[in-house]
């Protein structure tokens, strides 16, 4: 028979090892980003949270206080986040040209981890060269943690120089001044900035002479080319006119033929009806200079295409509208001189000077526009389209009223 006092012991026991009994993990430790599941912490059947854990963001590094029952009795445990796992991402390979470096974001893509991660070279690949460099990629997270990656840099080398157009020979009279870039456009096949230099050290704007003007065009790629043209520098006529007063004429007449309502499509046709309608046609003219011919045209109201395309050319300029000279390439039948006009839509063909048939009106034309009137007349308008700016190709003849004389709505 079991005495008292042993009896007393055995529930003593058992009460302390109830009372010490904790089917609960103390501390679990869970890498940032995973899902908390009760299996975690306690192993018993029937256990459950006490401890609301969809509102803990497992995103984020941190210590959190966990209750969890199990049978009538509640226990806590504390739930550690931590993040010591590197990010992830996939890579992908990258064509760049040579002398362009792209950045270390474009070589990976749909990248991993519970945090931000920065993306960065762990050595600068040298793209100067064409070739196929073999690149790392170290992409780390806020809490230190990296990993690297490798991948291709494919580099292009670009080899085709830029295009000038719009430099050719040209003339001026001592002491008039040059812009060397007017009508100058340079293009590349890869490059949309090129850089262009002009040399015109050669150039004596005060001493008559044949002289070179070098321009030069240059890539990204470190391509070039250059065109050399001829300014040639005249002596002063006896009846020579300097340009400033052939611009004040030319302000003159468009103050009183264009007003500030009106639009730069209507200012550019107002100056081609008036230089259409108020010179007169002869056979002759003074082309010494465009300024020259402009002053004919302007003072004594007649002159023959030369004089029609300087005048126009002074219009224009005194309205600030871009221009080009174009000059016929085939002067085997005659020669002929008219305008190419930038309003901001790409270059148009304007040709002032009258001529008698139908489709004889060229206000803001297009090469093709152009081309079926000059076929059918003995090449009037041929021209080396290479040596100008790519001209635009949609027709405005829509808006043009040439009976009315006005621009449509």
């Amino acid at each position: 028979m079991i005495s008292a006092a042993v009896l007393l012991i055995l529930l003593i026991a058992l009460l302390l090892g109830f009372l010490l009994w904790n089917p609960v993990e103390d501390e679990v430790v869970m890498e940032a980003g995973n899902e908390i599941t009760l299996d975690m912490f306690v192993e018993e059947e029937g256990a459950e949270f006490v401890t609301d854990v969809s509102s803990i963001d497992t995103q984020k590094v941190g210590a959190h206080n966990i209750i969890i029952k199990v049978g009538n009795r509640e226990f806590d445990s504390m739930l550690i986040i931590r993040d010591t796992a590197a990010p992830k991402a996939d890579v992908v390979e990258v064509t760049t040209k040579a002398g362009e470096l792209p950045k270390a974001e474009e070589f990976v893509t749909n990248i991993t981890d519970c945090s931000d991660v920065t993306v960065s070279y762990k050595e600068v690949p040298d793209v100067t060269s064409k070739g196929d460099i073999e690149v790392v990629v170290v992409l780390t997270d806020e809490r230190g943690n990296s990993t690297e990656v490798k991948s291709v840099m494919h580099v292009l080398t670009d080899s085709e120089p830029p295009v000038i157009t719009g430099a050719k020979d040209s003339s001026i009279i001592v002491g008039e001044s040059v812009s060397y870039r007017l009508g100058i456009t340079v293009t590349d096949n890869e490059d949309e900035n090129p850089t262009l230099t002009i040399d015109n050290s050669k150039v004596n704007l005060d001493e008559p002479g044949e002289y070179e003007v070098v321009y030069t065009a240059t890539d990204a790629a470190g391509n070039s080319s250059s065109v050399t043209v001829t300014l040639t520098v005249k002596e002063k006529p006896s009846n020579y006119v300097d340009e400033e007063t052939v611009m004040q004429i030319a302000r003159e007449i468009l103050s009183v033929i264009t007003n500030e309502s009106m639009s730069q499509m209507e200012v550019a046709f107002a100056i081609y009806r008036w230089t259409n309608l108020n010179i007169g046609y002869v056979n002759d003219s003074d082309k010494s200079s465009w300024v020259q011919g402009a002053y004919q045209a302007f003072t004594e109201r007649s002159g023959d295409c030369y004089n029609y395309f300087a005048a126009a050319k002074a219009l224009f300029t005194a309205a600030g509208i871009e221009n080009i000279d174009v000059v016929k390439s085939d002067t085997s039948h005659s020669s002929h001189y008219w305008s190419l006009i930038n309003l901001g839509d790409g270059w148009y063909h304007v040709d002032a000077t009258p001529r008698k048939g139908t489709g004889d009106l060229f206000f803001m034309v297009t090469d093709a526009e152009l081309e079926e009137y000059s076929i059918s007349h003995n090449n009037s308008h041929i021209f080396d389209t290479n040596a100008y700016p790519e001209r635009a190709i949609v027709s405005v003849q829509s808006k043009v009223d040439y009976s009315a004389g006005k621009i449509k709505n």
